[in-house]
This record gives structure tokens, C-alpha cells and sequence, in this order.
């Protein structure tokens, strides 16, 4: 029998504890509110403690079960490895639910996963590749029925390449050009790719620089380490620089456009650089032969809704309009 704390207590769990593996003995309870631990309100939980992260070692365990819905688990896990929990005895019960084929495997440095969902395999460490996981491979954020054309996509920030995996995997996506910006994160995308069967790999293309109005570089301060959370704009001489690669939208894509017969999907989240993106894909003449547009978007929309009037796209959008949100556009 391993012995589990069980790290969520709420509706998923009572919902869900009995998908537990058997071979489990229960010694303690977990919850992120101080509140609700027995050190600071002297209650117990189905006759057992309840604890905070910091209080494991008052208890004799062997593994963790974080019990709760996606993004709650993805935050506990991230608070977990920073108390020095390793991967290897962290375990999720949404990941063995049925709902998708997830097998995971812990790395080398006991602080993340090989994640293989669904027969594509990523490599999870920061909350972000956990969060564009869940969203990309198991939400299909980017899904849409492909017919029975052949299609070409353009992802335009890349970041670690879960996207550019979900749709190579598609049968009638014939090529993907991968774009991004950063290198260390451009050096996990294609390590990514690496991880994949070659009927899946073959088909990306990856780019390490920054699709924007112009060419030239520039220098551009690391916003956060959590690589989905960066973007090309931040300026802050106390934080790491690094410098970027750019070049002009229009150019690169109508290279591709010219070279390709194939539908054409755009699918873009650069943090707040799609509006000047749009604005060099337009001056090219791009969007007369860009099918289909799947976007995320930051800050307000109105621009880009007004260049997808203009080239006749029906669309739709999720999300505050002077916020953020999605963009999904067709002809």
C-alpha cells in the first residue's frame, strides 16, 4: 500500500475519488487555505489532518494525488515542486479520468512531465506548458472539422510548439511554419518536436524569430520565466535581456502563400503583437489568401475585426472585446 495525502477535498474530488487507484492508504488531507488546516483550526477531515504544503513532513507519505479540476491542479503541482516535492511522487487524479489518453512520466530532474495525450508527447515544467496542455490537447482550443482539403498552417508564436504538434497531427495538414520570438523557448519547442514520431515531426518547420512590421532586432527585457507569459514589447532594464530576431510579417507569410496551393490556416498568439502582425500581413496583400484565422488577442479588438470585415471573414469572438480573448475567423 502507498501511503497518499489527497491534495483537494472539494466537488471534484467527491465526484471522482473513487477513479483512486486501490492501493492506496489515505494519511492526510491538503488544502491551499490556511484557514481550513487543522494546525490553525484544530478540525480534522474524515478523521484525518488536513495540511498545507509546508506541513508534508509531519506526516510519513509516499506520494500526492491532487485532486481537483485542471487549473486549480496545475497551480498546486507548481507550489508543490517549489516545496521540493518531486514530480515523482506527485500524481493527478484529472489525468487518469477517461476523458482523454494522457500517460505521463516524470523527467529526469523530478520537476515536470513527458506528457503524451492523445499520441503527442510534450515536456511540462512551467505552469504555462501545463496550462497550454490542458488547453490545446484535451479543451482542442484550435479544433476545427478539417474537410477533406489539404491545408497549411502558420503558427505565429510558437512558444514551446504544443500548438504546431496538435496540428501536425491532423491528417490533412500537409505543413506547419512554427515562429518564435525567444530562443530558450524556441530550444524547447524544437526539443518538443524531437519527441515526436517522424510522421508528425517532419511536418513542422521552426523559426527562431519574431514575426513583426519590420526587420532588424532589438533588444527585449524577460518578462517572466514562465515562457507563455512573455512578449516582444517589454521594457525593464533590471530584468535579463535578451535580443530578438524580427522580421516582417508580410514578407515571411507571402513567401509562403507563394509556395503553397493549399488552404491556408493562420493561427496566431504573440501577447499584444498581433495588431502590428495584422497591419504588415495586410500591407503584403496576405489575408486575400488566408482561409481560415484562430487568435488570441490582447487589448482591443476593433482593429482586427475591422481588417477581417474588410477581407469578408465570418468570425466570432470569446472574451471581453477591450480585454483579451479569441478570434475565430473563416471565409
Amino acid at each position: 500500500m502507498k501511503r497518499a495525502i489527497i491534495y483537494g477535498t472539494g466537488n471534484y474530488y467527491a465526484q471522482n475519488k473513487e477513479k483512486l487507484p486501490k492501493d492506496l492508504e489515505i494519511v492526510a488531507y491538503a488544502d491551499s487555505n490556511p484557514n481550513n488546516a487543522t494546525s490553525q483550526n484544530g478540525k480534522l477531515f474524515q478523521n484525518l489532518p488536513m495540511l498545507l504544503p509546508e506541513e508534508f513532513e509531519t506526516v510519513a507519505y509516499d506520494v500526492v494525488y491532487i485532486c481537483t479540476e485542471y487549473a486549480a491542479g496545475n497551480v498546486i503541482f507548481q507550489r508543490l515542486s517549489a516545496a521540493g516535492i518531486g514530480s515523482d511522487r506527485i500524481f493527478f487524479l484529472n489525468r487518469i479520468d477517461g476523458s482523454v489518453d494522457w500517460k505521463y512520466k516524470t523527467t529526469e530532474d523530478r520537476k515536470g512531465y513527458l506528457s503524451t495525450v492523445d499520441g503527442i508527447t510534450v515536456r511540462e515544467r512551467y505552469l504555462t506548458d501545463f496550462d497550454i496542455v490542458v488547453e490545446v490537447l484535451v479543451n482542442n482550443s484550435y479544433g476545427f472539422s478539417f474537410t477533406d482539403e489539404d491545408f497549411v498552417v502558420i503558427d505565429i508564436g510558437m512558444n514551446v510548439a504544443i500548438a504546431s504538434l496538435y496540428f501536425a497531427k491532423q491528417p490533412n495538414v500537409k505543413k506547419v511554419y512554427g515562429f518564435e520570438a525567444f530562443s530558450d523557448t524556441y530550444e524547447q519547442a524544437v526539443a518538443n518536436i524531437a519527441l515526436n514520431p517522424p510522421e508528425i515531426r517532419d511536418k513542422i518547420a521552426a523559426q527562431n524569430f519574431a514575426l513583426s512590421d519590420e526587420n532588424g532586432k532589438m533588444m527585449v527585457a524577460i518578462s517572466a520565466e514562465e515562457t507563455g507569459w512573455r512578449n516582444i514589447f517589454f521594457r525593464d532594464e533590471s530584468k535579463r535581456q535578451v535580443e530578438i530576431e524580427c522580421r516582417d510579417a508580410g514578407e515571411v507569410v507571402s513567401d509562403i502563400l507563394n509556395r503553397h496551393k493549399e488552404k491556408i490556416v493562420l493561427k496566431v498568439d504573440t501577447e499584444g503583437a498581433e495588431f502590428i502582425i495584422f497591419e504588415a500581413l495586410e500591407r503584403a496583400g496576405c489575408f486575400e489568401k488566408i482561409d481560415v484565422i484562430m487568435m488570441e488577442y490582447h487589448g482591443d479588438s476593433g482593429k482586427l475585426i475591422s481588417i477581417l470585415n474588410k477581407y469578408g471573414y465570418k468570425y466570432f469572438i470569446q472574451g471581453k472585446r477591450t480585454v483579451c480573448g479569441l478570434i475565430h475567423a473563416v471565409k
